[in-house]
């Protein structure tokens, strides 16, 4: 079992990312973030999959496209730490991917498997993961990390996003489904 990691300064960075994973084990946490994150993508409309909330904000499928690009970086960080090697990992800038992510040339449904494909990857690397080596310490974008952190993120990033999905994106569709034409 990997337990959430305990926080010696309740102002913590991570602490409001990582309160969003759902479970108490992280492999579980992974699981059924993934599968809620398969029912959400499902759930979306053809129509809504390029929606932007708001003009500045990115579409449905570059948001599942950064929780992906994001899970891939974090899950290469965690190795790096797990394995021992001390080199400073940069910081990466989710709004340069983003202008590169190609979501224009995707479908939703390549974006959902890509994310899959990315999970399954994710859980087998924390499945193979040593207890001791889960508490390593190493720096990324100069703060200091674990791999237990950095499973946590990875799990509450991906919660995060499926929330603001829900609660911004997919409000529109509710609205639109729900109010009885007159």
């Amino acid at each position: 079992m990997i337990e959430k990691p305990i926080f010696s300064d309740p102002n913590h960075f991570y602490i409001p990312i990582v309160s969003n994973a759902i479970e108490k084990d992280l492999i579980k946490s992974l699981e059924q973030s993934c599968r809620n994150t398969e029912s959400l993508i499902e759930s979306i409309s053809k129509g809504l999959e390029n929606h932007k909330y708001q003009e500045d904000k990115w579409t449905i499928k570059q948001v599942i496209k950064h929780i992906s690009d994001s899970e891939r970086v974090h899950s290469y960080r965690a190795l790096t730490i797990a394995r021992k090697d001390k080199t400073s990992l940069p910081s990466f800038d989710d709004k340069f991917f983003a202008l590169s992510d190609n979501c224009e040339n995707l479908s939703l449904k390549v974006i959902k498997e890509e994310f899959i494909a990315v999970r399954k990857s994710t859980i087998e690397l924390f499945k193979t993961l040593s207890q001791e080596s889960l508490d390593f310490e190493g720096t990324g974008n100069n703060m200091v990390f674990t791999p237990r952190i950095i499973g946590w993120l990875i799990s509450g990033h991906n919660s995060h996003h499926c929330s603001v999905i829900e609660s911004k994106y997919l409000k529109l569709e509710k609205l639109v489904t729900t109010t009885p034409i007159k």
